[in-house]
């Protein structure tokens, strides 16, 4: 708890930073585009093939690695080598990783997958240890090993039962590091039978493969409102658009765009972006579909402000996740009483203008340089995490003053990975917040 100060007048003060927005690109954790790099489990790891593909622009990589040729045996030692070699390889990438792990990637589910359910919880139990091993650098497991691409669908194992067993054993070898995402926001519903009470406590989001690609993304979303469904089945669009914001207030979202054919010339640019908030996406593929990627480099944004002139993608990429903006800041010179050394009440107020929240802790502090110029640092009392998109909240700091530059910074709690503001840097890292002027 901050303790009560009082203020006296001809103390020290503060010259405020001007605090533009910024429209750039943020490389912060946990959020943006990502690219898709596929593997055979059954094939060495090819390290030096890989060394040109990880480009400086994705904060994300899905990471899928194809196990259909293990269908009817048991993960042999070289599968298992080779599967930790790739989660080595991107641990050390730079980058968050989307993982999935399934049979099929050419849309053949029935044709990849197992004859019997005992042999897909068998490999998914052998794969526990290595997923428990890299916990830390998986961002979001998607699916649970079935499906064509992975994508929980035309399998025979989708019974409730033995969606459960798969879960059990991904909740026990990932715990609170990493997400499960499913395909289907009436999967999340079968898994949580005690409703809307299990948001705040779920690891589990959602992957939508097929966003935009019809009325109802390919069959993520039904026809039947909510009411008339029952809480296992699929929604129409309006409802789960409502559940899945609610939901995707604490587990992310994200997945693939795609191009329909009939709707996607008239859809505008301020309607897909209302759709991608709505959802809370938080990260995209960067190349599929390319076709209506290209039409979105085609649009512009037309609201007043810093974002006007843009095109559609930049946008929607700069907007992916959570986008912090400082909006404001004041300093108060305050001492407990006549005589006492003078402390300085920081008061900063943060928005999100980005798609959906930050899912991960966070910690935020103010840097300076003392009397000998040395660094000094304050944690600032905000969780960075705990701000919903289009939301302004204000944390608040206090620190000895010392006369020069005042400045904030951000970083992911997990791996001290740094989160960028969206303010225009005036010289130096971090956000300047003012420079402080002695009496």
């Amino acid at each position: 708890m901050i303790k009560k100060l009082h203020s006296f007048l001809g103390n020290w003060k503060m010259k405020k930073a001007e605090l533009k927005e910024s429209v750039e690109e943020l490389r912060n954790p946990g959020r943006g585009w990502y690219q898709i790099h596929t593997f055979s489990a059954e094939k060495n790891f090819p390290t030096e093939d890989l060394q040109w593909c990880l480009g400086d622009r994705d904060t994300l990589a899905l990471v899928f690695i194809d196990i259909g040729y293990y269908r009817e045996q048991a993960l042999d030692s070289k599968c298992l080598s080779n599967i930790d070699s790739i989660l080595d390889y991107f641990s050390q990438s730079g980058l968050d990783m989307i993982l999935r792990i399934a049979y099929d990637r050419e849309g053949r589910a029935w044709e990849s997958e197992p004859y019997s359910f005992s042999q897909v919880m068998e490999h998914m139990k052998q794969l526990s240890p290595i997923l428990s091993k890299y916990a830390m650098h998986i961002y979001v497991y998607q699916g649970m090993l079935v499906g064509s691409w992975g994508e929980m669908h035309s399998s025979r194992f989708l019974a409730t039962a033995q969606m459960q067993k798969l879960k059990s054993v991904l909740d026990n070898c990932l715990g609170r590091h990493s997400f499960l995402a499913v395909r289907r926001p009436s999967y999340w519903r079968t898994l949580h039978l005690n409703g809307e009470s299990e948001f705040k406590r779920t690891r589990m989001g959602l992957f939508d493969d097929g966003i935009f690609g019809s009325d109802t993304h390919l069959g993520t979303f039904g026809e039947s409102p909510a009411d008339e469904a029952g809480w296992g089945a699929a929604w129409n669009v309006e409802d789960e658009l409502a559940f899945e914001k609610k939901l995707c207030q604490y587990v992310p979202q994200g997945g693939e765009a795609l191009y329909e054919e009939e709707k996607a010339e008239e859809r505008s640019l301020a309607v897909t972006v209302e759709r991608l908030r709505r959802m809370r996406i938080s990260y995209l593929n960067r190349v599929h579909d390319a076709r209506l990627l290209r039409l979105w480099k085609g649009l512009v944004w037309r609201e007043k402000g810093p974002w006007e002139g843009m095109n559609g993608f930049d946008y929607i990429g700069r907007h992916l996740g959570y986008r912090f903006c400082v909006r404001n800041v004041s300093m108060t010179a305050m001492r407990e009483k006549r005589g006492a050394e003078t402390q300085c009440l920081w008061e900063i107020s943060i928005e999100n203008i980005g798609f959906s929240p930050c899912y991960q802790q966070t910690r935020t502090w103010l840097e300076w340089k003392d009397d000998q110029g040395q660094t000094c640092t304050k944690e600032l009392i905000l969780e960075l995490n705990r701000i919903m998109p289009g939301e302004i909240k204000t944390g608040t700091c206090i620190t000895i003053p010392a006369e020069g530059e005042v400045r904030l910074f951000a970083a992911r709690k997990q791996d001290g990975r740094a989160i960028c503001f969206a303010n225009v840097p005036e010289g130096g890292k971090g956000v300047l917040l003012g420079r402080l002027v002695p009496p």
